[in-house]
């Protein structure tokens, strides 16, 4: 097919219509098209349009995750994810993840880190729950363990477990008067639990802030 005319879209800042055979047929960035070396007169075969169709997405998904890392740091798996629900392929998504990952703009690892950090200091949080929120973002099992090695000791746990006791027992003195002191220290117990404390930090802490 050849290319019978390539123009500037109107209202589309460096998009152009690329006609074939005299029909549009492409819709391509300036970046492509300068990629391609593509010129009025050129014969595209089949192949070659599915190449340059693949680099146009590729370019575009690129665009767009850069936009969305803008925002935040973002992991591997939120990259392709977001990219799907734009409409990508999974094999483009993964391809622009790639290049991301190469030029060090995604780094699971430093996404990691920065993500225990920011949860520690918004508020009390057990490492089972920060493991649970790091294998939900796609970082693997041994990354997250090592992640929580690092940066959560026994120490900093039975503090921020005690931090997140007392407020809870603030918030609730008012409404829970009446609870006899077995109760009162069952919900406690569960508050800590599902904050991701473990059991034996659970219950040192329930020790120390209620009277028995």
């Amino acid at each position: 097919m050849i290319i019978s005319k390539i123009k500037r879209i109107r209202g589309k800042r460096s998009q152009y219509g690329v006609y074939l055979d005299g029909s549009l047929a492409l819709e391509l960035s300036d970046w492509t098209i300068g990629k391609f070396g593509l010129r009025t007169g050129d014969d595209l075969d089949e192949q070659l349009i599915d190449t340059i169709k693949s680099a146009e997405a590729e370019s575009r998904a690129k665009n767009i995750a850069i936009n969305y890392l803008s925002y935040r740091p973002r992991s591997s798996k939120e990259i392709i994810f977001h990219l799907t629900k734009k409409g990508f392929e999974h094999e483009c998504a993964e391809n622009v993840t790639r290049y991301l990952q190469s030029v060090k703009m995604v780094d699971d690892n430093q996404f990691a880190h920065a993500f225990v950090r920011d949860r520690l200091k918004r508020k009390p949080t057990g490492q089972a729950l920060l493991r649970q929120q790091l294998l939900a973002k796609g970082i693997s099992s041994a990354m997250a363990d090592q992640v929580l090695t690092e940066l959560v000791s026994p120490q900093s746990q039975q503090a921020s477990a005690l931090q997140a006791a007392k407020r809870k027992i603030q918030l609730t003195q008012h409404t829970e008067k009446i609870i006899d002191a077995e109760k009162r220290e069952k919900r406690i117990l569960d508050f800590l639990l599902r904050r991701g404390f473990s059991y034996e930090i659970a219950l040192k802490t329930i020790r120390t802030t209620l009277d028995h």
